[in-house]
């Protein structure tokens, strides 16, 4: 009897220490939870907010063209000069490249060549960059503008590569491909400083009434710096002369 009455004297005390130590690790769980959840929310928000101002477009409904200047260096294998004289079939070169495009999809390249060694040549080609069209028309974007442009970039040319073997001028079919790494991308997106990577070849058949007396096979591999603007020249404002009609 006396444990019993003991013992229940001893409860209540033990209850009211014991209520407020778990009301307040209930009020800090709370508390917690809020702030994470929080956090989670403006997290959210921003991103959302970030999205929104970065469509993925990067700046190309806001300009006519852009233009690309770059220098690359590179090695040459298959030269047909270097054949015919029976030496090595490879050769250094450096090219100069200037790019035109509309909306940084489709446009031109003129790439000169030089190689000390090998026959220097001239590129002119058709720039394809069909990846942001499949973005846009899909609604697709890492709105990363790094990743986006390094993906955008990857593209063809097709064209024709003049040169001028034995002194004469002939020209071959070039395909080349390449895709621009981006080294600094301004948040205001009107240019930026990339790494290019790209690959050419040239071929003619020894038959053909353009190409040179022997068969051509040659692949340019090449790497450098290329700077890129965004330019306005009137081209999305232009429209034909009105003219109104009146009565007689």
């Amino acid at each position: 009897m006396g444990r019993r009455g003991g013992s229940a004297r001893s409860t209540p005390r033990a209850l009211d220490a014991c209520y407020p130590r778990a009301l307040v690790q209930a009020l800090t769980r709370l508390s917690l939870v809020l702030m994470l959840a929080t956090l989670t929310s403006s997290a959210s928000a921003q991103v959302r907010t970030e999205r929104a101002s970065d469509d993925g477009v990067w700046g190309r409904f806001g300009s006519d063209l852009v233009l690309s200047i770059g220098a690359n260096a590179g090695v040459g294998l298959g030269d047909p000069s270097l054949l015919a004289r029976g030496s090595s079939a490879a050769a250094f070169e450096v090219d100069l490249e200037l790019r035109l495009r509309v909306i940084d999809s489709a446009g031109l390249v003129v790439a000169p060549e030089w190689r000390p060694d090998g026959a220097s040549r001239l590129v002119a080609a058709l720039d394809l960059r069909p990846v942001f069209l499949a973005r846009f028309l899909f609604g697709a974007s890492t709105y990363d503008r790094y990743v986006d442009l390094f993906l955008d970039s990857i593209g063809v040319e097709l064209g024709a590569t003049i040169f001028a073997p034995e002194g004469r001028v002939a020209a071959a079919f070039a395909i080349g491909f390449g895709a621009d790494v981006p080294l600094w991308v301004p948040p205001e997106i009107t240019g930026a400083i990339a790494l290019r990577l790209g690959a050419r070849w040239t071929g003619a058949g020894s038959a053909d009434v353009w190409g040179p007396n022997r068969a051509v096979d040659d692949w340019t591999i090449h790497a450098g710096l290329l700077v890129r603007f965004h330019a306005n020249v009137g081209l999305a404002t232009w429209e034909p002369a009105r003219y109104e009609l009146r009565g007689q």
